[in-house]
């Protein structure tokens, strides 16, 4: 399956799963799902090595003829028959099930195998499912492992650039995770929801940093923009105090390398001026 994904050079893919089953209590829109694969053990340790990754943009199940009319060759394989002989292979009863779960995934990479064990993290050889890679420092050093075993079928500038955009979003997500959003009663974060989804209509290529319903994000060209909601409610001060956090933490997970900018919801550009004014 993920032979058929790499060579063909897709950048999305539904991973799926012989299981109906979608709930994963950690695992959420935006994730990153990292593929573990028992063909690129390590020959010494026998470890499993882990060969891409994609980020998690919606879940779903349904039977095998509905994913295929919804999916084709993005489930992996060249036609529905192929499909069906490797979902009844994987089956406890090597019977095809009523319903398949699957994980529809962007941003698709592949990369020489790396290993968990360099990453300070050991798992069981056994595993045959999944496990959750924690803490935060574990798949930022997994992305710069990856970031230098890159995969010669693919261009290396945009596999470069790609795991370059995840350890961003990653670091911004573990950031947040740290600081929260500014605090706020109900009412004022939907305001503040309503606002920003505004402000990403009128300004192409913004996102909310994951776990956020008032702050965005924009990776431009060596250039970071971080949106902090900003209403008359709120001290101005705290957006200065959120805007330093998230520059310390930043340097904490991941330093990019590239200009970093505060911008606020109501468009004055000024957040920047005063945090040098404080400083």
């Amino acid at each position: 399956m993920l032979e058929l994904h790499r060579l063909n050079n897709h950048k999305t893919m539904n991973f799926w799963r012989p299981s109906g089953n979608i709930n994963f209590s950690e695992f959420k829109e935006g994730d990153l799902l990292f593929f573990l694969s028992k063909d690129k053990q390590h020959r010494k340790k026998k470890e499993k090595g882990i060969v891409g990754f994609g980020r998690l943009v919606a879940s779903s199940t349904g039977s095998v003829r509905t994913m295929w009319e919804r999916f084709g060759i993005l489930n992996g394989y060249n036609d529905m028959e192929e499909f069906r002989e490797a979902i009844a292979k994987v089956s406890k009863d090597k019977k095809i099930p009523s319903r398949i779960s699957g994980f529809f995934l962007e941003n698709v990479t592949f990369f020489q195998p790396v290993y968990l064990s360099e990453c300070g993290m050991k798992i069981s050889n056994n595993i045959e499912s999944y496990v959750y890679l924690n803490p935060e420092e574990v798949v930022m050093k997994l992305l710069d492992l990856a970031e230098q075993s890159n995969d010669l079928w693919f261009e290396l500038g945009k596999n470069e650039q790609a795991i370059e955009e995840e350890k961003i979003r990653y670091a911004l997500m573990a950031s947040h995770r740290q600081i929260g959003d500014i605090p706020m009663g109900e009412r004022e974060a939907k305001k503040a929801a309503r606002t920003l989804k505004s402000f990403q209509n009128e300004y192409a290529g913004y996102a909310f940093i994951q776990d956020s319903r008032s702050e965005l994000y924009k990776i431009g060209n060596r250039s970071l923009d971080i949106v902090l909601f900003h209403d008359k409610y709120i001290d101005r001060r705290l957006l200065i105090g959120q805007a330093h956090l998230y520059r310390y933490f930043l340097g904490k997970y991941y330093q990019p390398d590239m200009s970093l900018r505060f911008l606020s919801s109501d468009r004055d550009e000024n957040i920047e001026t005063d945090m040098n004014a404080l400083l």
